[in-house]
C-alpha cells in the first residue's frame, strides 16, 4: 500500500505514506491519495495461500510507479518517518523497569527489530508490490490470518494520537505546571484534529527540516553531555556499568523495559512501502532498512548512555520518571537545554506526528472499509479535502474517548506506550512465522547455509525474541491485547459467518 507526495528540496519524487511507518515515528504528513490507495489494496492478494513462488512474484501489470529511489533516498525518507529522539520521551519509564540500564533495553531492542528487517527484506523480494505485513500473512496464511494481523496493526494504530498528544502534553507540563496535563492534550488535539479536517498538506522539506532540528537538539545534548560528565567525575562517569550492570541485572525488568523501548524502533516499515518505486527493488529497501536501523540504534543508544553517564543512579529524576530526560537535560547545560529537548519532543509528537497519524490512520481505515472489513461509512471520500472524513472524525473522536479514558483511569504514559508495542510486536511476530511458513516449507528453499539462516534460524529467533518482549508488557497490556484479538475474531466471525462479508486485505 503507498502512494504518491510530492517531491521537495531533492528529496525524490513519489515517495509514498505508510501505514506502518505511522507509530513510534513522524511519518511524513503528507496526505495520500485515497483513491490510488484503495485501487493498490485491492489489486493485491485476494487473501488465498500463496504456494508457488511465481505467484508470490508477479508484478502487477500498469502500476504509475517510476523507479527512481536510491538506498539513500529511502534512508532519509525513513528517518522522516521515525523519531530520533523518541527516547527522551520515554527514557525515565525505561531506566526505571531496567534498574539504570535503559542503553542495554534499546540495544535489546535492536536485535528485535533486526531480525525482523531480515524476514521484511525476504518478503519483499516474493511480493515486490506489497509492503504490509498483513498482506504478507494473507497470502502465506489465508484471509482470516492476515486480518488478524491487520487487526492488530489497527490496535497501534487507534491508540498512537492519544499517546502522543500524551507525550507532547508532557514535556510542555514539565516546563509550565500550572497548566494541567489533560488541558495540554486536547490544545495539541485541536491543532491536529483541525488540520486532519481542513486536509491541509504539508510539504515533505518540513518534515527535513524538523529532522534536522531534531539532529541538533541530539547533538547539542551529547555534546554538552560529553562535556558535563569529564568535569563531574565525582558524580558522572563513562562507566560500563551504565551500559550493563551485573549486580543490578534482572531478566524480567529488563525484558520490560525492552518492551517499552522498542516503542521507539517501530515504524521502519515504511520503506517497505517504497518498493514499487525503488531502482533495486530486490535488494535497495531491505538493504535501507538495516542501515536506517542500525543509524537508529547508534542515535537511541548514544542519548540514553550519555544521559546515564550524567545521572547513573537517576536521582536527579528520583519520582518524576515522565521527565527524567529533561531534568538530565538541565543538569547537563542548564534550563535552556531542557527546554530545548521538551519543546522539541512536544513539536515533533504533539505536532507532526499527530497530523501524520491522524491522516495516515484514517486511510488505513479507508482502506480496510474498502475491503469490507470495517463499516461502509469509513469508505466515503471527501472530495474538497481530498480526505475521508468520516474516518478523521472518528479517529479524533476515539483520541478525545481515550485521552479522558487514559487521564482518569491513572494509567500512565510509559504504559499507554507499551500497548502499540504490543500490537507491533505481535505483528513482527507473525511476519517472521510467514517467513518459516513460505520459504522454508510452502517453497521448500532449504538449499545453503544461506537459506538455513534467512529462511529458518533468523526468523525463528525473530518470532521468539518479540514474543519474549511481548509476554514482557505487563498485566494491563497483555490483558488488553488478548481482549483486542478476541473482539477481533468474534468481528472477522460475524463478518465472514454471519454477514457473508467478502474480506480483501490484500
Amino acid at each position: 500500500m503507498g502512494s504518491n507526495v510530492k517531491a521537495t528540496a531533492g528529496v525524490p519524487a513519489k515517495a509514498p505514506e505508510s501505514v506502518a511507518a505511522v507509530t513510534g515515528g513522524i511519518p511524513s504528513a503528507t496526505m495520500v491519495d485515497p483513491g490510488k490507495a484503495a485501487r493498490l489494496s485491492m489489486r493485491e492478494s485476494n487473501g488465498e495461500k500463496a504456494t508457488d513462488s511465481a505467484v508470490a512474484t508477479k508484478q502487477k501489470s500498469g502500476d504509475p510507479f517510476e523507479r527512481t529511489l536510491t538506498m539513500k533516498d529511502m534512508v532519509v525518507w525513513g528517518l522522516i518517518c521515525m523519531v530520533p529522539i523518541s527516547p527522551m520521551a520515554i527514557y525515565g519509564g525505561v531506566f526505571a523497569d531496567s534498574g539504570g540500564m535503559p542503553t542495554l533495553a534499546f540495544l535489546i531492542g535492536f536485535v528485535a527489530v533486526l531480525f525482523s528487517v531480515f524476514s521484511f527484506g525476504i518478503m519483499i523480494r516474493h511480493f515486490p508490490s506489497s509492503g504490509s505485513i498483513y498482506t504478507y500473512v494473507s497470502h502465506v496464511f489465508g484471509r482470516a490470518m492476515g486480518f488478524i494481523a491487520g487487526w492488530l496493526m489497527l490496535l497501534q494504530y487507534l491508540v498512537s494520537p492519544a499517546l502522543v498528544y500524551l507525550i507532547a502534553a508532557i514535556a510542555i507540563h514539565s516546563m509550565v505546571p500550572s497548566i494541567p496535563i489533560l488541558a495540554l492534550c486536547f490544545a495539541f488535539l485541536v491543532v491536529a484534529g483541525a488540520v486532519s479536517v481542513i486536509g491541509m498538506k504539508t510539504a515533505l522539506v518540513v518534515n527535513k527540516v524538523a529532522l534536522a532540528a531534531q539532529l541538533v537538539i541530539l547533538a547539542l545534548f551529547v555534546g554538552f553531555g560529553i562535556a558535563f560528565v569529564a568535569q563531574h567525575p565525582e558524580t558522572a562517569s563513562f562507566s560500563p556499568t551504565n551500559v550493563f550492570n551485573p549486580d543490578k541485572f534482572e531478566l524480567s525488568g529488563t525484558m520490560s523495559a525492552v518492551s517499552l523501548a522498542v516503542m521507539s524502533y517501530v515504524g521502519f516499515g515504511a520503506i517497505a512501502t517504497l518498493t514499487q518505486e525503488a531502482k533495486d527493488p530486490q535488494h535497495g529497501p531491505s538493504r535501507a532498512m538495516m542501515v536506517m536501523a542500525i543509524i537508529l540504534c547508534v542515535l537511541y543508544v548514544a542519548q540514553c548512555f550519555i544521559a546515564t553517564c550524567v545521572d547513573p543512579t537517576g536521582a536527579g529524576f528520583a519520582g518524576d520518571t515522565d521527565n527524567a530526560f529533561y531534568a538530565v537535560a538541565k543538569m547537563a547545560a542548564g534550563p535552556w537545554l531542557m527546554i530545548l529537548c521538551a519543546v522539541g519532543v512536544a513539536v515533533a509528537q504533539g505536532v507532526f506526528t499527530a497530523i501524520a497519524q491522524q491522516n495516515s490512520i484514517a486511510f488505513v481505515m479507508f482502506t480496510m472499509a474498502k475491503g469490507g472489513c470495517l463499516p461502509k461509512f469509513m469508505a466515503k471520500m471527501d472530495k474538497r479535502t481530498n480526505s475521508p472524513l468520516n474516518a478523521v472524525f472518528f479517529i479524533i473522536a476515539l483520541s478525545v474517548v481515550l485521552t479522558l479514558i487514559f487521564h482518569f483511569s491513572g494509567i500512565n504514559m510509559n504504559t499507554v506506550a507499551k500497548i502499540p508495542s504490543f500490537g507491533a510486536l505481535f505483528t513482527y511476530t507473525m511476519l517472521d512465522v510467514s517467513v518459516i511458513a513460505f520459504c522454508w516449507f510452502q517453497l521448500k528453499q532449504r538449499k545453503g547455509v544461506k537459506a538455513l539462516f534467512m529462511h529458518l534460524i533468523f526468523p525463528a529467533l525473530g518470532a521468539l525474541v518479540c514474543f519474549v518482549i511481548m509476554l514482557s508488557v505487563g498485566e494491563v497490556v497483555l490483558t488488553a491485547g488478548v481482549a483486542f484479538i478476541v473482539i477481533g475474531i468474534i468481528y472477522y466471525l460475524v463478518l465472514t459467518k454471519v454477514l457473508h462479508r467478502e474480506i480483501n486485505l490484500g
